[in-house]
This record gives structure tokens, C-alpha cells and sequence, in this order.
């Protein structure tokens, strides 16, 4: 049996709550540990999980919003929110980054110049980067079967979905390189010891920099309307779905066009009748074509008929 929408509902704020706790709580370990130890690294860190856990807030509050009727105020919804706040989200986690790796950068230019550089207090780091990788593997997996659950309709789960995993290759990447610096000492390569937490720092940035361009990418062309944001497949299926329906009204389908906003799908068929119809029958059309693409897609949508006896891209194609 499929879940329903206020089942998913449910299920993604449970998931946006241990999100927050969880998040929270790395990002006050990684502040307390990063006043111990002095790790740029480790700040990354905790700033990453501070970022994530506030977008697990405001995530929250909006995916109620999103999943308001319509009204006056917003007459085609609210889910135009969800696509701006993953945009806003992203362009925090990649300010971050670029700070980060620029930071990194001068001190590295310091240090070949000469200037002594803080050594860093490793210890207890050991126990902190393991508890943050487990904690972050485990959001990942609330995060991504929520996601998949939602029949992965959700921007803002998979968003935070790919955040938890960035974040446990972040601790990772980061308590390796830390814990396993003095190793270099006696070898070719100690003198990169006292800079090896910059490096981190430039590596990770510059290793998890396309991820986020990649959301970015998809949320912009989202916003602006793209048909990418649907994609052919689903599209595929929603007019296999409704095609037969049409067919026993007498009503042929020219076109079905179809945008993403959020998680709710803007449908509109083109349509083309084989006798006059009434308004109410028209009614009954758009009303049939909401309910087989939601059961199609197991998301929120909006749907419309026009009818016209001329392909809507006939001009575009000409």
C-alpha cells in the first residue's frame, strides 16, 4: 500500500525535527571542540552543521506552508517557497565553503612566508570526529528513505539528505587528515605538518564545492520554469496514465505540459474535443486529470484543461 500525503507529511517533519536536534547538537560538540583544539577544519565543520541545522527549521515551517490549500494570498499555492529556500540554503553552504578555502589559502601563503602558524590540540578529536560520522551517516539515512518515501518529490529532504552525507565526509575527511598529520613527522613530508590543517581545509572545499553548484544548477532552472524539473520519464508516465481517460470522453490529447515548483507539479493538457462540450464537462476533465497524475505521482498538483485544436509549441516548431 502506498503512503499517503499527510503520512509523508508526518514523516518529513519527524525526519526536519531529528534533523534539528541532531544537527544542534554536532554543531555545539564541533564549537567546544574547535575552542580546544584551534582547527579551521573543525570549525568548517561545525559551521557546516550549524547551517543545517537552522535550514531543518525553517525547512519545517515551510513544508506546512508548502502543503496549504490554495488562496487569495497565494493563489497557485505556496510551494514556490520550497525552491527558494534550497536556493538560499545552497548559496549559504557555498559562502561557507568560499570562505573557507580562502582563509585556508592565506594561511597557507603565510606560512611559505615565513610566519609561524598555531599548532593544533588533537587531543580527544579521535572520539568527536567518530560520534559526528556515525550522527551524520544515521541523518543521512532518516533523511534519504523519508526522501525516497515521499516518492522523491521533496527538494528540501534530498537537500538535507545530501548535507548529512557532505557533512559525515567533511568529519571524516577531516579527523584522518588531523589524527594522522603527526604520522608525517621523521618523513620527505613533514614539513606540510604545521599547514596540514589548511590543506584540509582547501581540499575539502574544492572537493565539495560540485555537489552544491549542482543543486543550485537544478533549483535555478526550477524556479525559472524549466520542464527539466519534471523529467521525461515522469512525464511519460502521467500521459500513459491519463490518455485512456481522455480517449473515452472523446477527447483527444494533443500535448500535456508539465512544470515543478517545489513539490507540487503544474499540469496542463491540451486537448482536443471531438464534438462541443459544456463547461461542467470540462470541469469533470481538469478534476479527472488532478486525480490520475496525483496518483501517478504521489505529490501535490495543479491541473488545467484547454481546449484547442492547435498544438500549443506550433509556432516554436514552425
Amino acid at each position: 500500500m502506498r503512503p499517503t500525503q499527510s503520512s509523508n507529511a508526518r514523516a518529513e517533519a519527524t525526519a526536519l525535527n531529528l534533523g534539528t536536534a541532531g544537527n544542534a547538537f554536532g554543531a555545539l560538540a564541533a564549537l567546544v571542540f574547535y575552542l580546544r583544539s584551534g582547527s579551521d577544519a573543525l570549525l568548517l565543520d561545525g559551521l557546516y552543521t550549524a547551517v543545517m541545522a537552522g535550514a531543518a527549521v525553517i525547512a519545517g515551517r515551510i513544508t506546512r506552508t508548502a502543503l496549504q490549500p490554495r488562496s487569495r494570498a497565494y493563489p497557485f499555492g505556496a510551494s514556490g517557497q520550497e525552491p527558494l529556500y534550497v536556493l538560499f540554503r545552497t548559496l549559504v553552504l557555498l559562502g561557507i565553503l568560499a570562505f573557507a578555502v580562502t582563509s585556508a589559502l592565506g594561511k597557507v601563503l603565510a606560512y611559505l612566508q615565513g610566519a609561524p602558524l598555531q599548532a593544533v590540540e588533537l587531543e580527544g578529536l579521535g572520539w568527536y570526529f567518530g560520534a559526528m560520522v556515525l550522527l551524520n551517516l544515521w541523518l543521512w539515512q532518516v533523511f534519504q528513505r523519508c526522501w525516497q518515501r515521499g516518492e522523491c518529490s521533496s527538494a528540501m529532504l534530498h537537500g538535507m539528505a545530501v548535507s548529512a552525507r557532505i557533512d559525515a565526509l567533511i568529519s571524516a575527511g577531516t579527523g584522518l587528515g588531523l589524527l594522522g598529520a603527526p604520522l608525517l613527522l621523521g618523513t620527505a613530508l613533514a614539513p606540510l605538518v604545521p599547514i596540514t590543517d589548511s590543506l584540509l581545509v582547501l581540499v575539502l572545499g574544492v572537493t565539495l564545492l560540485p555537489e552544491p553548484i549542482g543543486i543550485l544548477m537544478g533549483t535555478v532552472a526550477e524556479a525559472a520554469g524549466s520542464s527539466s524539473s519534471v523529467g521525461e520519464e515522469r512525464l511519460a508516465q502521467c500521459r500513459k496514465a491519463i490518455e485512456p481517460g481522455f480517449a473515452e470522453q472523446h477527447c483527444h490529447l494533443i500535448e500535456l505540459a508539465m512544470l515543478r515548483l517545489g513539490r507540487t507539479y503544474t499540469v496542463v493538457a491540451y486537448v482536443e474535443p471531438a464534438a462541443a462540450i459544456s463547461a461542467r464537462k470540462v470541469d469533470a476533465l481538469r478534476m479527472q486529470l488532478e486525480q490520475q497524475v496525483q496518483a501517478t505521482l504521489q505529490a501535490p498538483v495543479m491541473a488545467e484543461v484547454i481546449l484547442t485544436a492547435t498544438h500549443p509549441y506550433a509556432e516554436a516548431q514552425s
